[in-house]
C-alpha cells in the first residue's frame, strides 16, 4: 500500500533517485505505483529532486513539497539535504489546487471549499499543504487561521477530517515551495482528497505545553501582532513574568521556549494539553511594546495564559500519545508524522530527538513518512485548526 524511502544526497537530482529506488524495491511485484507523498529540504532544487524521482518511477503524480528535516523508520535528519517519500500503489488521491494564495489566504480557503463540496463526501479524510513563506523582505507568512477560515466558510456544514501543514525549507525560513501533481508551485496551496480505500483511523496531538501564568485578556491586537494584554504592553508582561528588566532600553530577546496558549472548554478545568492551542512567538519590538505572534488565530478579547515548552512534558507526551495512538489503531497500514520545526533537538535543547520517541514505539512492521513543518493543521474542538509545537501523529487503515 504505502511503500517508505529517503537519501541524504546533496545532490537534487541523485536523492530523489535514491529514496524512489528504496521504495521500488520493496513494492511487491504486480502492484502499480499510483501516486507519491514526497518532501525534501528547500535546500535542495525542487525540479531536479522530482526528475530523479520519476527516473525511477515513470510519469507519477508527486505531492508535497519542502520541509526542514525528514521523519522515517530508518531515518531522523534535518541537517539540510534529506528527503523522504512514501509510494502508493492505492488509488489516486483527488487534487484541488489552489495556485494564487497572494490574493489572500480566506478567499483561497473559499475557492477550495467550493470545490471539495462538490468532490469530497462527509467523513472524508483531506490532506492540505501550503507553502508557508510570503516575502522575506518585509518578512511575511501566509496565515493558516485566516486559510482555514476561509474553508469552513464555504464547506456548508460538511463534515471532513482536515490535516495537514504550512510547508518551509528550512529553519531560516528558506523559500518553500509545493509539490502540486506535475509540477513545483510557490504561493500555492493542495488539498488531496484520499480515497475511500485510505481512511484515517486516528489522530493524536501532542505538544508539551505548560502554563505558567493566569488568565489574561488581548486588549489591543492587529493581525499576528498582540500590543496589549490586560491593558499593558504585551513586553512588560513577558519580561515580569520571565523576572527580567529592560533598564538598557534594548530589546530583550524572549526564548522559543514561551508561547501563548488558548485554553478551549471550561477555564478552570484541570491542565490538559488537549485543551490548549499555542502560537509561537516569532518577534518582539520593544519600542512599541508588543509581540509577534506565527498565527492569527486570537483576536482582542481572547483569554490566553503564557505557556512554557518543558521538554520532559514534551517526551512523555510524545511517547503516552504514540502509545495510545497504535493501541486503539488496529492494523495501521502507514504513519504520518507532522512535527513542529521547533520540537526538534536543536531548537527545543532536549537531549533526546523528540521524533525518536515516535519513530522507536511505531517500529519497522508500520511505514512512517514523517516532516519537520513550520504550521501544522489537525482536528481540534470540532474543527481543523492551525496549531504551533504540536506533533500530529495520524494513522491510515486500508480498507
Amino acid at each position: 500500500m504505502a511503500y517508505i524511502g529517503s537519501s541524504l544526497n546533496v545532490v537534487s537530482v541523485n536523492a530523489g533517485r535514491e529514496a524512489a529506488s528504496m521504495a521500488k524495491r520493496i513494492v511487491p511485484d504486480g502492484e502499480q505505483v499510483s501516486w507519491v507523498l514526497a518532501f525534501c529540504s528547500g535546500r535542495h532544487d525542487p525540479d531536479e529532486f522530482l526528475n530523479g524521482i520519476r527516473t525511477e518511477l515513470g510519469n507519477v503524480n508527486i505531492y508535497g513539497g519542502s520541509a526542514c528535516g525528514i521523519i522515517t523508520n530508518d531515518m531522523l535528519s534535518h541537517s539540510g539535504y534529506e528527503c523522504g517519500l512514501a509510494v502508493f500503489t492505492t488509488p489516486a488521491p483527488v487534487p484541488v489546487l489552489i495556485d494564487d494564495m497572494e490574493s489572500g489566504e480566506y478567499s483561497a480557503g473559499e475557492k477550495i471549499a467550493l470545490e471539495l463540496n462538490n468532490l469530497a463526501e462527509d467523513g472524508d479524510t483531506i490532506l492540505i499543504f501550503f507553502d508557508q513563506l510570503k516575502s522575506v523582505q518585509p518578512f511575511r507568512l501566509y496565515a493558516g487561521s485566516s486559510l482555514l477560515n476561509g474553508l469552513y466558510a464555504g464547506l456548508k456544514g460538511k463534515k471532513i477530517n482536515v490535516i495537514g501543514a504550512g510547508l518551509v525549507g528550512d529553519f531560516k525560513f528558506y523559500p518553500s515551495f509545493l509539490f502540486s501533481g506535475s509540477e513545483v508551485l510557490e504561493h500555492s496551496v493542495i488539498t488531496l482528497i484520499i480515497p475511500g480505500k485510505l481512511t484515517v483511523c486516528s489522530t493524536t496531538l501532542m505538544h508539551g505545553c505548560i502554563p505558567v501564568s493566569s488568565f489574561m485578556e488581548i486588549t489591543r491586537m492587529n493581525g499576528p501582532v498582540v500590543y496589549e494584554l490586560d491593558g499593558r504592553k504585551a513586553t512588560d508582561v513577558f519580561l515580569e513574568m520571565m523576572g527580567t528588566e529592560n533598564k538598557s532600553g534594548e530589546d530583550v530577546i524572549i526564548p522559543y521556549s514561551i508561547t501563548l496558549g488558548k485554553k478551549y472548554g471550561y477555564r478552570y478545568a484541570p491542565y490538559s494539553e488537549q485543551s490548549y492551542v499555542n502560537s509561537l512567538i516569532v518577534d518582539s519590538n520593544f519600542e512599541d511594546g508588543s509581540i509577534i505572534l506565527f498565527e492569527t488565530d486570537f483576536q482582542e478579547g481572547t483569554m490566553v495564559q503564557i505557556m512554557t515548552r518543558e521538554n520532559r512534558i514534551m517526551l512523555d507526551s510524545a511517547r503516552k500519545g504514540t502509545e495510545e495512538l497504535l493501541a486503539s489503531a488496529g492494523q495501521p497500514e502507514l504513519a504520518l508524522y507532522i512535527d513542529c520545526a521547533g520540537r526538534t533537538r536543536d531548537f527545543s535543547g532536549s537531549e533526546i530527538e523528540e521524533a525518536d520517541v515516535v519513530r522507536k514505539i511505531i517500529g519497522k512492521e508500520i511505514p512512517l513518512l514523517g516532516f519537520y513543518s513550520g504550521m501544522e493543521i489537525a482536528p481540534f474542538q470540532g474543527r481543523s485548526r492551525p496549531l504551533n509545537w504540536t506533533g500530529i501523529l495520524t494513522v491510515f487503515n486500508n480498507e
